[in-house]
């Protein structure tokens, strides 16, 4: 008995929430509140409403300086972007990047007078709307040079075009083609002046050549065609047709030296068809029909 009372004395009293002298307070549980983790995409919309406030910043302080992003649309339908400095008062571009629909690429100095473009090539001169207008002089990345005018970005106008292998042309051009009238010294000394199309001889014209011999009169596309003359570095001269940059057609030729003259048809630079050749020593004339440069004999009827 005695043990079973001691034992009992002995034991905690288990019933819920009683102690007993020397026994242990029951233990309190611990509450923690839970963090809630942001999800990658709220993450990525967040970093991306951060970025676009700084874009925002960046873009009102540029605004602020006079930097400008601008887009032209000119009559010819071509299209030019332009990022860079404006000023604010005059408006005009003082330095920055222009693109075009071309293609091209370009940076304007800080003068909005000079274009370096991305081929190489160089302008110097006014400007419309970032197009070139008006006088400029345009250096290619080839060497060639351009002084004079420009409408709508192309060369157009009257100027002068160096060539880098030293031919120089002075005159009318549309599109950058020779058009109109002009002088065309070749660096061997030849020289053309009068009418070009397509960067062609073509109208009414004056050819030099180095050597002496002069040309006057008509040309087509290049080629001597129609009614003129020429003058040889011989002193031989022929006045009349001519064709394909022949003679051909009616005209008279004149020898220099011996003073002789054919008057009549010519064919790819021949006497040809019926004519009159003429000495200068007593000689009677031949009239009558000429074949290659010779004279065909006629066989009387029979």
């Amino acid at each position: 008995m005695n043990n079973g009372n001691a034992q009992g004395r002995g034991a905690p009293d288990r019933r819920a929430g009683s102690t007993r002298a020397g026994g242990k307070a029951p233990v309190k549980k611990k509450y923690y509140r839970r963090r809630h983790r942001l999800t990658l995409g709220t993450r990525i919309f967040i970093s991306f409403i951060f970025a676009l406030l700084a874009l925002l910043l960046i873009a009102v302080a540029a605004y602020s300086r006079g930097y400008r992003y601008v887009t032209v649309k000119h009559n010819d339908g071509g299209l030019v972007r332009f990022a860079g400095k404006i000023d604010r008062d005059s408006g005009k571009p003082l330095g920055g990047r222009l693109y075009y629909s071309s293609g091209a690429a370009a940076k304007l100095d800080e003068s909005g007078e000079r274009l370096s473009y991305s081929d190489g090539s160089v302008y110097v001169g006014e400007l419309d709307d970032f197009y070139r207008e008006g006088s400029g002089t345009l250096t290619l990345k080839n060497g060639d040079e351009y002084t004079g005018e420009f409408k709508d970005n192309v060369i157009t106008g009257k100027g002068v075009y160096s060539f880098s292998g030293g031919d120089v042309y002075e005159g009318d051009l549309i599109a950058g083609v020779k058009e109109g009238t002009g002088k065309y010294t070749y660096a061997n000394g030849d020289v053309y002046e009068g009418g070009f199309s397509g960067d062609l001889r073509h109208g009414e014209g004056k050819m030099t050549w180095a050597d002496g011999s002069v040309y006057e009169g008509g040309f087509v596309f290049g080629l001597k065609c129609g009614k003129g003359s020429y003058l040889y570095s011989n002193g031989d001269k022929y006045v009349g047709d001519f064709e394909d940059d022949m003679r051909q057609g009616e005209g008279t030729y004149t020898w220099a030296e011996t003073g002789e003259t054919y008057t009549g048809s010519f064919y790819k630079n021949n006497m040809h068809g019926y004519g009159t050749y003429t000495w200068q020593e007593g000689r009677a004339s031949y009239t009558g029909y000429f074949e290659n440069g010779k004279i065909v004999a006629v066989k009387p009827d029979a």
